[in-house]
């Protein structure tokens, strides 16, 4: 059952900064304090008015708490905005050193399209509604103030209000059980259909290209969205029905006290007046209050979101933590010692096993990877990269196992160009380039009339895969690390540049010192190689050296 006290969206605001959150909610008592001092005047001055007394002095006291209401009321608004905005952006960072510290492995689970869609969608919710969690807790404090000030007038319309807000706040706290679910379910279904969007943008061509694949695709994301659009409506009209229900019950209140009361206090004539109202600047504290719930549960349900995908990035220590090297100065020898890696997953009936794989690189020879698809040539690539952890063995580096999980200053020995790369359009992490060694590059890799780089940023990137393949290439010779690694990076050129790659550019890095560890498919310049290693289902392991 949903705790009113406990709030995932208060829990994570108070995470995300405490302190932010207890200066908003001074300022915010602040404003239901004056707002309340502020009735109490006016009731006390049109007690005064009826029987002929002078209200100057209520009227000074009414202008110099109107006026601080008014300012702390400006300064409430631009805080509750400005420290909603540093929320989120704190949280964005923090998710992004989540990301950082986390491994390949999870937040593939995880999936790109799962974390940008919650930081997207439940990060600007949680933001619209922080000045909503303030609002409530300003109406509330109003509500307890103006509950002693009515004790203070009538004891019995104190208690009546007493009973209907415990009702009240009884019954809406069933019914947000029910709404907190219902859009825990519906969350999951949009996040479904965000998903075919996605799938129908990124297969555009493919979809462009058969009408037969584009009718049922569409067919499918309508129906979809129809179910979700439905389920969406109901669930909304039930909140703003039951709400609306709820709104009314407290004028049925008001209007009991105006009724009823006088039947059972005689006395009560007299203060009729301020009893009405302050029950009905009561009344409006309570809708107010009402009003913001539904959007509290969707923004808790948010934060929830939130706090979870944070958790689930945390970083946790793995079962294999080993000591060992943690710097790395002139490399020699880097090595794979009796290393085993299992692929495995929920619903997966033979998980793919790597290993166990014993193999030693010499730094300044060039090394090609082939086997067939499957065979377990990237797992193979992203455990010497250190972006997997294996199950077991170890990896050497001159002969020194290095300490595991691997750290930032082992992955710095690498640059890479994966399969399934990503070019920045800004140098990120080269300081400082020399424009001669751009300009000779740009022509090695046949680039130079086609794009500039200008104080470390490309002018375009709008190319093939095969183009942009080699402005990536073009990037990690930049990085000056001594050891390449290239995932098929061929097998996106035309044939004269891979015959350019292998013939020319493969043997200018081996001139450099460069170590090249490189996954291909190409085996007609197998023999340009120092070593060729066969995989063969990630089980076994053989190398043969070129003479």
């Amino acid at each position: 059952m949903l705790n009113p006290v406990k709030s995932e969206l208060i829990n994570f605001l108070t995470d995300s900064n405490p302190q932010h959150l207890r200066q908003l909610c001074l300022l915010a008592a602040l404003v239901g304090t004056l707002n309340t001092l502020l009735i109490a005047v006016i009731n006390k001055a049109a007690a005064s008015v009826s029987k002929n007394e002078s209200v100057t002095l209520m009227f000074v006291a009414y202008a110099v708490i109107f006026v601080v209401f008014l300012l702390a009321a400006q300064r409430a608004n631009r805080e509750n905005v400005a420290k909603a905005q540093q929320f989120i952006y704190r949280f964005k960072i923090r998710i992004m050193h989540d990301v950082f510290r986390s491994n390949l492995l999870k937040v593939d689970k995880l999936g790109r399209d799962y974390i940008l869609e919650v930081l997207n969608r439940d990060t600007e919710m949680v933001s619209q509604q922080v000045n909503s969690v303030l609002s409530l807790f300003q109406s509330l404090l109003t509500v307890c103030f103006l509950m002693l000030y009515m004790a203070t007038i009538s004891l019995t319309a104190c208690l009546i209000l007493s009973v209907a807000i415990a009702v009240v706040s009884f019954f809406g706290v069933i019914e947000l059980n029910k709404l907190v679910g219902g859009v825990r379910v519906l969350s999951v279904k949009e996040a479904q259909v965000n998903g075919m969007y996605a799938a129908f943008l990124s297969g555009y061509k493919e979809v462009k290209m058969n009408s037969q694949r584009a009718l049922g695709l569409t067919r499918d994301l309508i129906a979809e969205a129809r179910v979700v659009k439905t389920e969406k409506t109901k669930l909304v009209q039930d909140v703003v029905q039951f709400f609306t229900y709820l709104q009314m019950l407290m004028y049925l209140v008001v209007g009991l006290i105006i009724f009823v009361v006088p039947i059972f206090t005689p006395g009560f004539s007299s203060d009729v007046l301020t009893v009405t109202t302050t029950a009905l600047f009561l009344a409006s504290s309570v809708s107010a209050a009402i009003v913001v719930v539904p959007n509290m549960t969707m923004a808790n349900s948010a934060a929830r979101n939130l706090r979870e995908l944070s958790e689930r990035l945390s970083y946790e220590h793995t079962e294999r933590t080993t000591p060992g090297l943690t710097e790395f100065s002139e490399i020699k020898t880097l090595a794979l010692e009796e290393v085993t890696y299992l692929h495995s997953g929920e619903g997966v009936a033979r998980p793919f096993a790597l290993g166990p794989i014993s193999y030693e690189f010499q730094i300044g020879k060039v090394y090609f990877i082939r086997g067939n698809n499957g065979s377990g040539k990237t797992t193979l690539m992203r455990v010497l990269l250190g972006l997997y952890q294996s199950q077991s063995g170890r990896l050497l580096v001159n002969g020194q196992p290095i300490a595991e999980p691997s750290n930032a200053a082992y992955r710095d020995l690498f640059a890479v160009v994966f399969s399934d790369f990503y070019l920045f359009k800004k140098l990120y992490g080269i300081p400082t380039t020399d424009e001669a060694e751009l300009n000779e590059l740009l022509t090695l890799f046949q680039m130079e009339n086609k794009v500039a780089i200008d104080e470390g940023i490309f002018s375009d990137l709008n190319f093939s895969t095969g183009q942009r393949k080699r402005l990536a290439l073009l990037v990690a010779l930049l990085e000056k690390k001594q050891i390449i690694v290239l995932d098929e990076w061929a097998a996106d050129q035309d044939p004269e540049f891979r015959q350019e790659f292998y013939e020319r550019i493969i043997p200018k890095l081996r001139e450099l010192g460069k170590t090249v560890i490189a996954i291909t498919h190409d085996d007609q310049y197998y023999e340009l190689a120092d070593h060729v290693i066969y995989m063969e289902n990630g089980r076994s392991l053989h190398a043969k050296h070129q003479d």
